[in-house]
């Protein structure tokens, strides 16, 4: 696939965005931006979707491989870089969902947050197509600077989208059609590990249950009291792990096999 260039004026806007990006959060994070910080704000609505404080620390790792990616797409040599031309204006876009969504969450906007939040997820979905996470195309420089990045990105949001949702509904009161709110996040979690299972088997991103198992634990964590939702979390976990391996293993032996 063929593409336009990467030009200087998109590297350096998407350096302004990173900055931006982690100037807002350290704002957010400290409670300066509202006069709470966003883990303040979340637990006063705590759903059964919230896992353990300590979870949300994988921020750190997050921002630290988009760190890498900032630096590196930055680099004169990569103007003309096939795969970061595909990129196009996306990480600019995806730099001022994510302002939105922590301006939106810290002033208690949730509705708006919940909407923000769908429209990042889009946007890191088109990332991760564009990119062509797994594929023999790209070089072992693409996959540790740019494929895992916004791959552990994905993942998160993904995870986070679900969390948001339950704390969205939390705070509207909704009963939940009548089914207690503990059985909606085993059931939840489930559906997590099928999507995890398949981001593994179709699109090699072997990230996906190693970040859903995370937050899982952490949910067992924070509601070690709940037999229901510890079960299912450790279980979902394992399930989850044994389908990154398995996924892998059948990726490898198909492209084995399809290689003449």
């Amino acid at each position: 696939m063929t593409s336009a260039p990467h030009p200087p004026l998109r590297q350096g806007l998407n350096v302004v965005t990173f900055v931006a990006v982690l100037w807002l959060n350290g704002l957010a994070g400290s409670g300066v931006l509202s006069g709470a910080s966003i883990g303040e704000i979340a637990n006063q609505y705590a759903s059964y979707f919230l896992p353990a404080n300590y979870v949300f620390g994988i921020w750190s790792l997050i921002y630290l491989g988009l760190a890498a990616f900032t630096v590196y797409q930055a680099l004169p040599p990569l103007r003309g870089c096939d795969t970061l031309g595909r990129l196009g204006w996306a990480w600019a876009l995806n730099g001022a969902l994510n302002i939105a969504w922590i301006s939106a969450f810290s002033f208690g906007l949730f509705s708006v947050a919940w909407v923000v939040m769908v429209a990042l997820l889009v946007n890191l979905v088109w990332i991760h197509e564009r990119i062509g996470f797994g594929t023999a195309s790209l070089t072992w420089d693409e996959r540790v600077f740019v494929a895992w990045p916004f791959g552990l990105y994905l993942a998160w949001i993904s995870v986070a989208l679900i969390s948001n949702t339950f704390q969205l509904v939390t705070y509207l009161g909704w009963n939940g059609f009548g089914i207690d709110g503990t059985v909606w996040s085993a059931l939840l979690m489930v559906v997590g590990t099928g999507l995890a299972a398949f981001m593994v088997l179709h699109r090699s991103n072997w990230l996906f249950p190693l970040v859903f198992a995370w937050a899982f634990v952490g949910l067992a964590q924070r509601y070690a009291d709940i037999p229901l939702l510890v079960t299912t979390a450790y279980a979902t976990s394992a399930l989850g792990l044994v389908a990154m391996v398995a996924g892998l293993l059948w990726r490898r032996r198909t492209m084995l096999a399809t290689q003449p």
